[in-house]
């Protein structure tokens, strides 16, 4: 049985936005590691999970890594 997956909900109108995830899906294609930065709320995650559904690794678990909350050892 094969997994069915909705791609995450994201609604934007600012045209930054839509060439947000636009970019994300052209990241998507290639099998690049991504590090997405970014202030605390501005929705780093949801990106990350577009990004994640747009690639060819979408049955996979999506692991989230809080990188600050990682120390350097």
């Amino acid at each position: 049985m094969q997994t069915v997956l909705e791609p995450p909900r994201v609604v934007v109108a600012s045209p930054a936005m839509k060439e947000l995830l636009l970019m994300a899906e052209r990241a998507a294609a290639s099998p690049a590691k991504v590090l997405i930065t970014g202030e605390s709320g501005v929705g780093k995650d949801v990106v990350a999970r577009h990004l994640h559904f747009h690639s060819s690794r979408k049955l996979a678990p999506f692991v989230a890594v809080n990188c600050a909350g990682l120390t350097e050892t």
